[in-house]
């Protein structure tokens, strides 16, 4: 019995370190490069130090969840190198940012603000100071 759960404690160890090592290579292939999770940190604070965008974070790394809110200490995650962000401009929010005035700022719809930064809640209550968003090209 004890040779039994030895073997299966090891197959459970291959197969981990397998999948493991398949994401590293995925990621490797497609990362300018990786960042290591520490204590505090949120998605914001990664994708501003990166100058990248929720989106893109979120986007190379599909096992961030919805809100950022399953980070682990320890964790790799995938760091895009040049924004995903179409029009290649990007806009840190400031104290008092709200999407209204950031729309007008860049002469944009709310709608379209939102369309392109799907990490905004739909109240946009959840802006954060340093947080980096896409800025659509203006429709004419």
């Amino acid at each position: 019995m004890f040779a039994f759960v030895q073997l299966a404690v090891w197959i459970m160890a291959l197969g981990t370190a397998t999948h493991m090592s398949l994401n590293a290579l995925a990621q490797n292939a497609t990362c300018a490069s990786n960042y290591t999770v520490q204590q505090g940190d949120i998605c914001q604070t990664i994708a501003a130090e990166f100058n990248i965008t929720i989106s893109d974070l979120e986007a190379a790394n599909p096992s961030i969840n919805s809100g950022c809110t399953n980070l682990a200490i320890g964790e790799v995650l995938c760091i895009p190198g040049a924004s995903a962000c179409p029009s290649g401009v990007t806009y840190v929010v400031k104290d008092g940012d709200v999407c209204i005035n950031i729309a007008n700022m860049f002469n944009i719809t709310l709608a379209a603000l939102d369309a392109s930064n799907p990490e905004i809640d739909a109240n946009c209550d959840n802006l954060s100071i340093g947080e980096r968003l896409c800025i659509p090209s203006p429709t004419s």
